[in-house]
């Protein structure tokens, strides 16, 4: 792989670190600031309606150069935190300013991934896709998990806006590094036409004629429907069912994380179609929240947290590899713009959801009824037929 490369992921590795230990200060502070399982059920769901964003960024990145998108987002996101670190460092931290600013942070995030996604076919060979993926998505979780164990360590001892700082100079790394390869690479872009075939919704289109992505989107919808409260609850788990620490909270995010990372090697390592491929992975994922459920102890959770993250890792990669490897250059932007915006357009509500249920059921009893949904429906899922773009 180009050199280049290896810049770009140098400086995403840096962001990643800033971003996650900015990330497990926002869930800490969410839930010192609410007390409300339903409140950060419904908060967390609202934010995560900003991934139908995904269908305008995902055309943006297709029709400008995605180094610039990328440089203005940094350039942005430090803006942001440094202007709210000042105000934080003078006053007293209140819901709605907090939720305004993260609402900022949140939104001007949304124009990268999409950039990145496309840039990295253009820096690397088709043949070295699954690598650079597997290695953009594996530092990633490495950086998370440093940043979640460190940022549960400091988070007793630093301030909310302490960690903006931090989180706006690793901003300031990544912007170095994406322009360095805005230098060294000269992208081309593809030349606009005059018919249909190249508008905003063009991604929407050619998902409709994909026989395996239209199955992509119609179980992910269900299946973050049904597990969606998992990510939105994680914090309350550990301070209502585990009665734990923010300590205990990052070391169980953590073994999502490496979870993830050797789910990155699995989908590689793992040579069957992908039908199979998602069904195996989802099952280990729903089995696992319910293991963590009927034994709710520290070490269970870290353990079945862990068999979570191998699932999702090795879904996510083989998902990324094959949009990249099968989708004409010129709409690569709006394809996966669309497709992460239908296989999470149900997250936002599940999310709600749980957060709604779990005053009645608690948040182990939504966590099960979850798991069980997404089990009948891949059992629906395993006689379906689809077949895989070449």
């Amino acid at each position: 792989m180009k050199r280049i490369f290896y810049v770009l992921l140098a400086g995403e590795t840096v962001s990643d670190l800033g971003d996650n230990l900015f990330g497990i200060a926002i869930d800490w502070y969410l839930y010192s600031l609410t007390k409300s399982s339903f409140l950060v059920g419904v908060i967390s769901g609202v934010f995560s309606l900003l991934v139908l964003m995904s269908l305008v960024t995902g055309f943006v990145a297709d029709k400008h150069v995605k180094t610039q998108v990328m440089r203005l987002v940094d350039l942005f996101q430090i803006i942001i935190l440094v202007t709210a670190g000042i105000i934080y460092d003078h006053r007293t931290i209140t819901l709605m300013p907090f939720i305004l600013i993260l609402f900022l942070t949140r939104i001007v995030g949304t124009f990268f991934g999409p950039a990145e996604n496309t840039l990295i076919p253009q820096l690397v060979p088709k043949d070295a896709l699954a690598k650079a993926n597997g290695l953009n998505q594996g530092f990633g979780m490495i950086s998370e998990m440093i940043g979640l164990l460190v940022g549960s360590t400091l988070i007793v001892w630093l301030s909310l806006a302490d960690f903006m700082w931090v989180n706006a100079l690793t901003f300031g790394i990544s912007l170095i590094c994406v322009s360095i390869v805005h230098r060294n690479h000269h992208e081309v872009l593809t030349p606009p036409t005059n018919d249909n075939s190249d508008r905003w919704y063009t991604g929407i289109q050619y998902i409709k004629q994909t026989p395996m992505l239209r199955a992509i989107i119609s179980l992910a919808l269900v299946i973050n429907l049904a597990l969606g409260p998992i990510m939105s609850l994680n914090v309350v788990w550990v301070r209502q069912n585990l009665h734990s620490t923010s300590m205990v909270y990052g070391i169980m995010q953590i073994a999502l994380m490496i979870g993830v990372i050797l789910g990155n090697i699995a989908a590689a390592a793992l040579k069957i179609p992908l039908k199979r491929k998602m069904i195996l992975s989802l099952s280990v994922v729903s089995l696992a929240v319910i293991g963590m459920v009927l034994l709710p102890n520290v070490l269970m959770t870290l353990a079945m947290r862990l068999l979570i993250g191998l699932g999702a890792g090795t879904i996510n990669v083989a998902v990324f590899t094959l949009l990249q490897s099968t989708t004409p250059a010129g709409i690569l932007g709006r394809v996966n713009g669309a497709m992460m915006a239908g296989t999470n357009l149900a997250l936002p509500l599940g999310m709600m959801l749980g957060g709604i249920f779990s005053v009645r059921l608690g948040v182990g009893g939504v966590y099960l009824v979850g798991a069980a949904c997404a089990l009948m429906t891949l059992a629906l899922f395993s006689h379906v037929k689809v077949s895989e773009p070449d």
